[in-house]
């Protein structure tokens, strides 16, 4: 009785530490633009000002430019999401969801755990394509 408390008190500390770390990055500090992103559970989550098709269109150019192998899309009614691969087999999703007319998030997630860098490159390049 004791082992499975120890083990159910492990497993609530874990999810409560990777369900509650959001780590705010700075989108363009470059430009001086105010906009953050967050970074929570391993998912970059960042606007994009644009809807949701234009910013899929993009999105697949610019993922076929950076090498990454495109291996499916997911047309939901309030999102889309596009599955690729990187070099060493992580697993990229991108989803595109509609949060206003002219307004979209997009949320990436590269590996099992996430990658902030890579998910900020990605994003970048979407970005600086629109």
């Amino acid at each position: 009785m004791k082992a499975k408390a120890t083990i159910l008190s492990l497993l609530t500390l874990t999810v409560v530490l990777f369900s509650g770390c959001t780590t705010p990055v700075a989108i363009d500090p470059m430009t001086g633009q105010q906009q953050t992103a967050k970074y929570q559970s391993g998912y970059f989550y960042a606007p994009i000002a644009a809807d949701t098709n234009d910013v899929f269109m993009t999105a697949i150019s610019a993922i076929d430019d950076m090498g990454l192998l495109r291996t499916g899309e997911l047309h939901k009614k309030n999102y889309i999401k596009i599955y690729a691969r990187q070099v060493g087999d992580k697993e990229v999703v991108v989803r595109i969801k509609q949060i206003a007319a002219g307004e979209s998030e997009i949320r990436i997630r590269v590996g099992n755990l996430g990658d902030l860098p890579q998910s900020q490159i990605i994003y970048a390049k979407i970005r600086d394509a629109m």
